[in-house]
């Protein structure tokens, strides 16, 4: 055979067996004996716990009743004579005749207009208020419930009991918390709620009843009240600030003012009601 032909051949089999100094050497990823630098290599401030928001609540300060120190005072005032009440017929039920007993859509003594719900409107943003607790006591007595107007925290229980020998119907119309209708014979047990969420004044009637009702409010907060038989309300244990106050009744609709009151000082607000 031809030597030249065979040293050819000779050349390609050392190429396909990969023999040879000219055989290629794998590919480094870094080209070099370091080791490569990859995006998992911690920083030096990677170890660190992250940095905790000192404001609770989403920037509201959580409340605590010994963080108020001021009050807010003063009279509901009714513009003019005071209105007679109608004397109420029970004799649809024997079992309810009161003799003299008045309707209390406007109650007026001195001047002063009871039965308003005073609550702060404006000026609590900066505050997160937990849920109320206890019950709030409601009774049905000569046919008529007592209080008429009831004010209490989301989270309460409104109980609700019949000291009358007579069957009565508690109907609700509350809004935003569940309404209930439900019989309540005499002596039976009392009947009790969880008021869950803030609702605006609802009337809680009777159904066996026509003249019998109250007015409920629920607040998200603890600042409100029932003004007395003479008008006079008040408003404990707030914090230093300028509040709207508002107050509101079943008939005559609300009014409001803003007041402005320091850390241990009394505030007066003064509201007028007229027919």
């Amino acid at each position: 055979m031809n030597r030249t032909l065979i040293g050819v051949c000779a050349l390609l089999t050392l190429a396909a067996c990969g023999g040879g100094e000219g055989a290629p050497k794998p590919a480094s990823n870094n080209g070099g004996s370091k080791p490569a630098v990859t995006n998992d290599t911690p920083k030096a401030d990677d170890t660190k716990p992250a940095a905790q928001d000192p404001t609770p609540s989403g920037g509201k300060q959580d409340w605590a009743d010994s963080m108020g120190t001021a009050t807010v005072s003063g009279k509901i005032a009714f513009d003019g004579d005071a209105p007679v009440m109608p004397v109420i017929d029970m004799s649809s039920d024997p079992k309810c005749l009161t003799d003299g007993t008045t309707e209390e859509s406007v109650v007026v003594n001195d001047g002063g207009l009871a039965n308003c719900i005073i609550s702060v409107t404006k000026g609590l943003d900066g505050y997160e208020f937990g849920d109320g607790s206890g019950k709030v006591m409601v009774d049905q007595k000569g046919c008529k419930y007592i209080p008429h107007v009831v004010a209490m925290q989301a989270g309460q229980t409104i109980s609700i009991s019949n000291s009358d020998d007579t069957v009565h119907n508690v109907h609700s119309y509350s809004k935003r918390n569940q309404a209930f209708n439900q019989a309540q014979p005499a002596g039976a047990a009392a009947i009790e709620k969880e008021m869950g969420r803030k609702d605006k004044m609802f009337p809680v009637k009777c159904d066996m009843h026509s003249w019998m009702n109250c007015h409920v409010a629920v607040f998200d907060h603890p600042f409100f009240t029932t003004s007395d038989a003479s008008g006079n309300f008040t408003l404990p244990k707030l914090p230093a600030g300028t509040y709207t106050v508002t107050a509101e009744h079943e008939t005559l609709g609300k009014q409001e003012v803003s007041v402005t009151v320091a850390d241990g000082a009394t505030a007066t607000a003064a509201m007028t009601f007229k027919k």
